[in-house]
């Protein structure tokens, strides 16, 4: 190959420009054709090939080892240069898998792998195999000769994944690994090496970071072609950890490319600032003494919060605190002590944080997962330590940072699967240029679902709560009560542990509990408490003579402020056409309908209340109100995804002197 030819590594690695954010007709131009994209004639030429390939895997199942591994090889090399599998491929990737994992793909799984591989977010309901849809994808695309990115929610499904799907890979001639936080730096390298790694979007996004490090000071310089050499001369001291973003496969899209978006990812280091801890010691020292209203005002909605005049006088004209530059300056001393005010309000340990081996630790809200590696920035996180009486930190710096918008466009060719797509199909499309496409289920549902119930006080509902739980559980019937915190998963556990009913609570404090917990969730008689995390990659099973009981009742404390989030709680029952039900209860002094429910209709809700049960009686189209506070909780979201993508591709703009 030429010295200045680009490789197709380099075309990959390091593409840096992505489409900057449509307006006006454009956006409206772009949505459209998502529609069009989205219709479900797609779906009739892949089922053409589906019929035929369950036909001939089932001819395959005749052959002997020897026979089926020579049809292998030939495969193999007929599909290095084909965009999509024919029906004979797709049937003896089907029928190893058959062998290999002891589990013969239903149509409609075959059916995700052909829309995985070319291009779509399958929308997949729980229970219905993803895992197996994508390691089907997956292997074909690795056929084709490029390294493959299978990027799951959460360290513990890709370990499990790559583990479950290795005899079938290695069947089909392809290596595959696991690259998952605990993983040292020499075996990333290795892990990448392999044909199919398994992996989080935090550690593949921060691995890219940690390349574009080592290469930077030669990036910069423009001496693109002696790098190439450089790099990959056995001397010369560096040594990339990936080999270049081609092809990924998301499990649980909506986390990967939705949920982890909110915030960038972050490459940091410490720094030793003791002027830094003071100023946040200080700070949360004044806005323990200020008083809402009186001297600060909240805007929920917005997560804001502004001094009044009267606060700012109090808060700025103090003399008892550290002496040092940063504090000297009224207006960082004023922007500290607004910082130390959204701690107060905004902040909630049990919800946003937990306290572990004497450090904050941050949860994510949306999975429930405690993220011990990360830190919130400017300071905040030195706040949260001094609100908490923990011992306060250095600061970190930013060396290096990417949004996971940016990230994941940097990709060749990219595509996922996810149990709730419909509600994020557009700015999936309109973000990534990814259409999303329905697949149908294997068995219909038949789990029930009720109309939610509404209480006036938290106190009520979960009164009712408990009612519920005795009532299921004398019956043999397992519960999985979904909670929104850690905090109201240990009250409710308490409450049931003082009635004497046997239950199990999963959340970010007992995560290393968590395969055992959902293992057995549906057996007779389990009470199960569960926060978000119970909803991603796990399959609940029904134990002996569950079925005939109802099967598994799934029972929702709290609204999420994103609707696909309730969707995958409740689709945790009715899985494989098993019976189970789902019932709804919300108080109305829950945080979201505080937090985004106007006042005068709070006022207008306030209906009157059964003595005996505490349940409100609301008129039908009261029910809105849910549909109107998770619909702008959801925008809100997407205004600050929107906000990170902008800020990164502003950041990249105001750099651009340093690029060739």
């Amino acid at each position: 190959m030429p010295i200045d030819a680009p490789s197709r590594f380099e075309r990959s690695f390091f593409q840096q420009k992505a489409s900057p954010d449509l307006k006006g007709l454009d956006y409206l131009a772009k949505r459209t054709l998502g529609k069009w994209k989205r219709r479900k004639s797609i779906l009739r030429p892949w089922w053409s090939i589906v019929d035929r390939a369950v036909i001939l895997r089932e001819n395959l199942e005749e052959l002997s080892n020897g026979e089926l591994n020579r049809r292998v090889n030939d495969t193999h090399l007929d599909v290095t240069h084909a965009d999509a599998p024919d029906a004979e491929a797709l049937a003896l990737i089907c029928e190893i898998a058959r062998r290999e994992l002891g589990l013969t793909p239903y149509p409609v799984q075959m059916l995700s792998a052909l829309a995985l591989i070319h291009g779509y977010l399958a929308e997949i309901d729980t229970g219905e195999g993803k895992t197996l849809s994508i390691a089907l994808a997956a292997a074909f695309e690795s056929w084709k000769g490029e390294p493959v990115h299978v990027v799951t929610a959460n360290d513990y499904l890709a370990e499990r994944d790559a583990r479950t799907m290795q005899r079938f890979y290695l069947r089909l001639g392809i290596s595959v690994a696991a690259v998952t936080g605990e993983t040292p730096p020499d075996q990333r390298r290795l892990g990448y090496q392999a044909h199919i790694t398994y992996t989080t979007a935090k550690e593949v996004a921060a691995d890219y970071l940690r390349d574009r490090l080592q290469l930077g000071e030669w990036e910069r310089s423009g001496e693109r072609q002696h790098m190439r050499k450089f790099v990959n001369a056995p001397g010369s001291g560096v040594r990339l950890t990936q080999r270049g973003l081609f092809r990924a496969l998301i499990d649980e899209a909506d986390n990967g490319l939705i949920d982890e978006a909110v915030t960038p990812l972050l490459i940091s280091q410490k720094i030793e600032s003791e002027e830094l801890q003071g100023a946040c010691v200080a700070a949360w020292r004044i806005a323990e003494f200020l008083r809402e209203e009186s001297d600060y005002e909240v805007v929920r909605g917005r997560r804001e919060v502004t001094l009044t005049a009267d606060g700012e006088e109090k808060a700025l004209d103090q003399d008892d605190f550290p002496d040092v530059p940063l504090w000297r300056c009224p207006q960082r001393r004023k922007q500290m002590i607004l910082l130390a005010l959204e701690a107060r309000e905004f902040f909630v340990l049990g919800t946003q944080y937990i306290i572990e081996d004497g450090k904050v630790v941050i949860v994510d809200e949306s999975t429930g997962r405690p993220m011990p590696d990360r830190s919130w920035k400017l300071g905040l996180h030195q706040i949260m330590e001094a609100k908490e009486g923990v011992e306060v930190t250095h600061p970190s710096t930013t060396i290096a940072q990417i949004s996971f918008q940016t990230f994941f466009k940097k990709y060749r060719r990219l595509s996922g699967a996810t149990g709730t797509a419909r509600e994020i199909a557009d700015e999936i499309w309109v973000t990534y240029g990814i259409p999303t496409i329905r697949i149908p289920r294997h068995l219909p549902n038949i789990a029930t679902r009720k109309a939610p119930c509404f209480y006036l006080t938290e106190s009520d509902k979960e009164d009712a709560l408990l009612k519920e739980i005795i009532r299921c559980h004398e019956a043999g019937q397992p519960v999985l009560v979904g909670t929104r915190t850690v905090t109201s998963s240990e009250r409710l556990g308490r409450k049931l542990s003082l009635r004497e009913i046997d239950h199990v609570i999963l959340n970010a404090t007992r995560i290393s509990q968590e395969s055992g917990i959902v293992a057995k969730a549906g057996g007779r008689g389990r009470v199960t408490i569960a926060t978000n995390m119970a909803g991603r990659g796990t399959d609940i099973e029904l134990g002996y003579g569950v079925e005939k009981i109802g099967g598994l009742h799934v029972i929702a404390t709290e609204p999420h402020e994103a609707r696909r989030v309730d969707r995958q709680l409740f689709g945790r029952s009715g899985r494989q056409g098993d019976p189970g039900s789902v019932s709804r209860h919300y108080a109305m002094d829950d945080t979201l309908f505080e937090t985004f429910l106007p006042k005068w209709v709070q006022r207008l809700m306030q209906a009157p209340a059964d003595q005996e049960t505490g349940r409100m009686k609301l008129p039908r189209c009261c029910h809105l109100a849910l549909i109107y506070v998770q619909r702008r909780a959801e925008k809100l979201a997407a205004f600050r995804r929107k906000q990170v993508s902008e800020n990164d591709r502003q950041q990249r703009m105001s750099l651009g002197f340093a690029r060739d």
